[in-house]
């Protein structure tokens, strides 16, 4: 696989920062976070972790899109504390919690964020931060 580029959306200030965790899972990771890239628009950071993989998934993402902040655990820490420490960095007003076996089709990020600002009563998503 051949390192994404960078994109204005992946570049510019965040409006969503994108959380993947990873454990073992290195083509449908870098699948996925391809997908990220080649179908949204709207301005985004993207944070992986992953759980200690023993695949090289790690190496393969850091290769593949050094513009992401991937935080390579020594340790698998489980689904739910891995999301804790890539929510600490994030820096945007929306996250999304994108499962590594996702593939992002027409511009679904895009389209599901602007569904929300234009009805924030409507969906699992909550307004602000805690």
């Amino acid at each position: 696989m051949t390192a994404a580029p960078q994109t204005g959306a992946a570049m510019a200030e965040p409006v969503v920062t994108i959380v993947v965790i990873s454990y073992n899972t290195r083509e449908m990771t870098l699948a996925c976070l391809a997908s990220v890239h080649e179908q949204t628009q709207t301005p985004f950071e993207l944070i992986v972790v992953d759980n200690a993989s023993t695949d090289g998934s790690a190496e393969a993402i850091a290769r593949a899109f050094p513009q992401a902040t991937l935080i390579a655990e020594p340790v698998n820490h489980g689904f739910g504390p891995a999301h804790r420490i890539a929510l600490a960095r994030a820096r945007a007003p929306w996250v999304l919690l994108l499962n590594p076996d996702t593939v992002v089709l027409d511009r679904a990020i895009d389209r599901l964020l602007a569904f929300a600002g234009r009805t924030p009563g409507a969906g699992i998503w909550e307004i602000g931060r805690a």
